[in-house]
């Protein structure tokens, strides 16, 4: 198909040009979305050449309470004039104590917590694996296809969703292995839920797909009770925006309990009011282990919290957790990204997070009225403000387009996100060949109407041009 991906103005051409001469070359910036940001407010953002963008991206969902939030500035200023830095991991300050907290309050579990914070989702990962591996002593790990954990080596060697993010970097960290998850619009075993259950597990209804790592993994891979941990997301981010269906996280925390093995959930996506409730967890009634938790947390400063049971994370509970000096941060925890990170709580629990839920729910009415009149949009699933549209080819067969759609070798999502950002959306992809929603949570219907007439109109000219 013909295709011109979107032309950046004069003064944006100019700074991408002097960013290519001066940065690394792994990041994944793309044509499609040549953005040189001048500053961004709420749900939109404006370039360097005065163009707006409803934004649909929040910054890979880190701008849950919108861009640049007057609360949150005001409580970022305050502290700055109270103190920056003095290091989190030697010694105490109101900030951290109080954000710890409220996240021992809110993440999922009637038990007793301790907390981790790090800066980053990766350094949260990096963190429940030390955790795991030192208390179990086990050197097993069950992740999953398609997941996406980061670009660390403990992230790398979680992740299974783009062999680019693996390839010469070997060897990784030993001992992961990947199974199934239900990724049920592409079923792996060729099955259609819930017609793939056929008995049930701990009196949980067994799909297919666990029933793999049961009767598969564990009997021909590793031994269950060398298993230290599983880390899953309970809805997939990179991967596809991957709901799975409500067995699932509940059969994870059977087969964790029946062996001893810890659940780690990576709620670093999906969690902190994205999906209309704190954690998407919350909604299958799930009590991990372990919460990995950071993008939303700081609103865009970085800071990251591994929230796990007291027993794993402190020696004087249990003497199988780990000891003073086994892990640490110097920046974890800081005072500005710890007030961010307690401003962002107050405003989500006043009512963003119910907003999350409510306009996601009428644009995923929406969205399935859009399915239903365009024959390349093949499924449209999600919670709260974490959507996600799977394109096809063929809706009946679910064909995909061919990778290579265009003369210069762009995919149907590429072009899509193209369409969508010259006429003024900003959104993103993941998967194979899915668009993902994930606008700031404080995006209103009039705003959602807005961005879902763009995402429609991009659709229609694109489907009169593959014919």
């Amino acid at each position: 198909m013909e295709y011109i991906s979107p032309q950046p103005k004069e003064k944006s051409r100019k700074l991408i040009e002097r960013d290519r001469r001066l940065m690394f070359s792994a990041h994944t910036r793309s044509d499609e979305l040549p953005l040189a940001v001048d500053y961004a407010k709420g749900v939109r953002i404006w370039d360097i050449d005065g163009d707006s963008y409803l934004d649909f991206t929040a910054g890979y969902a880190v701008c849950a309470t919108g861009h640049c939030n007057e609360e949150i500035i005001r409580a970022v200023e305050e502290q700055t004039r109270r103190l920056i830095h003095i290091g989190g991991s030697d010694f105490y300050y109101e900030p951290q104590v109080t954000l710890a907290e409220k996240l021992i309050e809110i993440t999922p579990g009637s038990y007793d917590k301790r907390i981790y914070f790090g800066n980053s989702g990766a350094e949260s990962l990096e963190a429940a694996l030390k955790i795991a591996r030192y208390f179990t002593r086990r050197p097993q790990v069950i992740s999953f296809f398609d997941g996406f954990h980061g670009r660390t080596y403990v992230g790398m060697s979680l992740s299974g969703s783009k062999k680019v993010q693996k390839a010469h970097f070997s060897p990784l960290i030993p001992e992961v292995t990947h199974t199934f998850y239900p990724y049920c619009y592409r079923c792996p075993l060729n099955l259609t839920y819930p017609g793939c259950i056929k008995e049930e597990f701990e009196g949980v209804p067994l799909i297919s797909c666990v029933d793999f790592l049961l009767n598969t993994i564990f009997k021909q891979i590793c031994d269950p009770e060398d298993v230290g941990a599983i880390f899953v997301e309970p809805i997939q981010g990179a991967g596809g925006y991957i709901v799975p269906p409500e067995e699932f996280l509940l059969l994870l925390s059977m087969i964790a309990k029946k062996w001893g093995i810890i659940l780690v959930m990576d709620e670093i996506q999906s969690g902190l009011g994205r999906t209309g409730k704190w954690f998407a967890s919350d909604h299958f009634g799930v009590e991990p282990d372990i919460v990995c938790i950071a993008k939303a947390l700081g609103a865009g400063l970085p800071i990251s919290a591994t929230v796990g049971r007291a027993d794993l994370m402190d020696a004087a509970v249990d003497k199988r957790a780990w000891v003073k000096g086994s892990h640490g941060s110097t920046f974890g925890g800081n005072p500005v990204a710890c007030a961010a990170g307690i401003k962002t709580l107050e405003l989500l629990e006043g009512g963003v997070m119910e907003n999350a839920g409510s306009v996601g729910s009428f644009i995923m009415e929406r969205l399935k009225e859009i399915k239903e009149k365009h024959r390349i949009i093949g499924e449209v699933r999600g919670k709260g403000l974490m959507i996600g549209i799977e394109l096809v080819k063929d809706k009946k067969t679910k064909e995909r387009f061919p990778e290579n759609l265009t003369g210069d070798g762009k995919g149907i999502k590429e072009v899509v996100i193209g369409s969508c950002f010259k006429k003024g959306l900003f959104v993103l992809g993941c998967g194979r060949d899915t668009i993902r929603f994930s606008p700031p949570l404080v995006l209103r219907e009039e705003e959602a109407e807005e961005g879902l007439s763009i995402f429609e109109s991009a659709i229609e000219e694109i489907e009169g041009l593959v014919g």
